[in-house]
């Protein structure tokens, strides 16, 4: 007998889609408790220029590494989960809009509800890794990002002044974040992409606390053999050269990822 499920032009679906979808609800998805570490460094222009593609323009050769444990995270029933993002700032220039933000090189996130979400319904490219919770001796903390107990990133940041509440304030006058990442698909059975295009995922973030301090990172390579599906991925970004570390903080936010405002950019 015939099949009877049917999609509907205007519901969205998750794989396996047939179990069902729901109507497209731009909700905005509140993160009420969030901890970052933030480690910025300048690199050289032409190595970080091969990731970036030719619609979007590097505004300055940084590359940033974001390691964000989200709490109370309302679309989760108050659950959580942790991710590093590493990003460079651009321009778009597919369009007249002259937008500029950040893109998202790779993303690692320790659950997959969030990595699903993320890479199919907005573009951003997410992958799978541990996260470790932050730890702390006195000011000095740390985590890292592993794969079946292979450590590939440590980030270590020394905790010193903290941010005047006028500077808070200030930083607040201008919450929106622009994250751009690329949606790509590809074709099954042969060469080519079933869709790619750039995307736009508009972010707000709303500072409660932030600190200065010293950070840096320490990349550890990963054999085919050890990691078969990201070894290129992490090799790609620990050749990227340090030139020197630019900024470090840590900051306690809270953020609203404006899903109802993603979109493919033309």
């Amino acid at each position: 007998m015939r099949g009877k499920f049917k999609f509907q032009d205007d519901f969205i679906y998750k794989m396996p889609a047939h179990f069902g979808g729901s109507p497209f609800y731009p909700i905005r998805a509140v993160y009420g408790d969030m901890l970052g570490i933030s480690v910025q460094y300048e690199t050289d222009q032409d190595a970080l220029l091969q990731y970036i593609p030719e619609d979007f323009e590097l505004r300055e050769p940084v590359v940033s590494v974001q390691y964000t444990n989200c709490r109370d995270v309302v679309w989760m029933s108050g659950g959580e989960y942790r991710l590093i993002q590493v990003s460079a700032p651009v321009k778009y220039l597919g369009n007249s809009d002259g937008l500029s933000g950040d893109y998202a090189l790779v993303v690692w996130e320790n659950k997959t509800c969030p990595i699903i979400g993320g890479r199919e319904e907005d573009g951003v490219p997410k992958v799978f890794a541990d996260i470790a919770n932050e730890r702390r001796v006195d000011n000095h903390w740390f985590t890292t990002a592993s794969y079946e107990s292979c450590t590939f990133l440590k980030i270590d940041f020394n905790q010193k002044d903290e941010v005047s509440s006028k500077d808070i304030e200030k930083l607040n006058e201008h919450p929106k974040v622009n994250l751009f990442g690329w949606r790509y698909l590809p074709n099954l059975g042969k060469g080519g992409a079933t869709l790619s295009h750039a995307t736009l995922y508009p972010q707000e973030m709303n500072l409660k606390q932030a600190w200065f301090g010293e950070g840096s990172l320490q990349w550890t390579k990963l054999t085919p053999e050890q990691h078969p599906m990201q070894s290129h991925i992490i090799k790609a970004l620990a050749d990227l050269p340090i030139v020197k570390y630019t900024n470090a903080m840590m900051l306690k936010c809270s953020a609203s990822l404006n899903v109802g405002d993603s979109k493919i950019l033309p």
